[in-house]
């Protein structure tokens, strides 16, 4: 079986490989003071635990924003660089949806898939937009958690 990190992948490789490879994905591309920049909070973001909250929330999407901005320019060169854009694309979509949120909690990994293929179809091209529709996947999981 291919490492494309879709769903029949997904279902078969345990959790804590997915994560280890996730996880040092994200450190690949985003260098250590970046991550020390955004995880490092202001007194008044943790006056109270909802907004100590709130801010790590903020904190995760970015991150998983800015890495998956990055991976286009770390795959240009290489053989095959719309694959392996899109598998390691996939591969971090699993980490904000396992493991950044927990989501796996609230939407079943088939749920997460059919929407991260339909985002990877026109996927952004910039932290910024990557920041808009992880949002708004985020408002998606929760209508569907909703009902």
């Amino acid at each position: 079986m291919e490492r494309d990190y879709t769903l029949s992948y997904l279902k078969v490789t345990p959790k804590h490989d997915l994560e280890e490879l996730s996880l040092k994905m994200l450190h690949r591309l985003i260098d250590e003071q970046s991550m020390t920049e955004l995880f490092t909070f202001d007194s008044e973001e943790t006056d109270s635990e909802d907004k100590f909250q709130q801010a790590q929330f903020d904190a995760l999407l970015r991150m998983s924003a800015i890495a998956l901005s990055q991976l286009p320019a770390l795959f240009a060169e290489s053989e095959n660089s719309m694959q392996n854009i899109q598998r390691m694309q996939r591969l971090l979509l699993w980490h904000f949806y396992a493991v950044s949120f927990k989501l796996e909690q609230a939407i079943t990994l088939e749920t997460h898939c059919k929407h991260a293929e339909i985002l990877l179809e026109n996927a952004p091209l910039n932290a910024l937009e990557w920041v808009a529709c992880l949002t708004d996947l985020l408002r998606q999981y929760a209508q569907i958690a909703e009902q």
